[in-house]
């Protein structure tokens, strides 16, 4: 992607894609989006995208959190924590 790119709207990027609902009543005011795909030549890879106006703190920090919260499971579940 570059700067000359236009965004378009993340259900016409990701056609076919589906995640589950946000709870109701929230609205969704931005979003990270990590998504596995097959390149031109038929190979697995991985595209980025962020949404216009969040800044790298928040971004940062949501991928921290994540991927914290993520550690804390998988040791859980594979550390034998009885």
């Amino acid at each position: 992607m570059t700067d000359d790119d236009e965004a378009i709207a993340i259900g016409e990027a990701l056609t076919g894609i589906k995640v589950l609902p946000l709870p109701e009543g929230w609205t969704a005011i931005g979003a990270i989006v990590l998504v596995k795909c097959f390149d031109s030549e038929g190979h697995a890879s991985w595209a980025f995208r962020t949404t216009d106006g969040l800044s790298e703190e928040e971004l940062l920090g949501a991928l921290t959190v994540r991927t914290d919260l993520l550690r804390r499971d998988l040791l859980r579940a594979f550390g034998g924590d009885d």
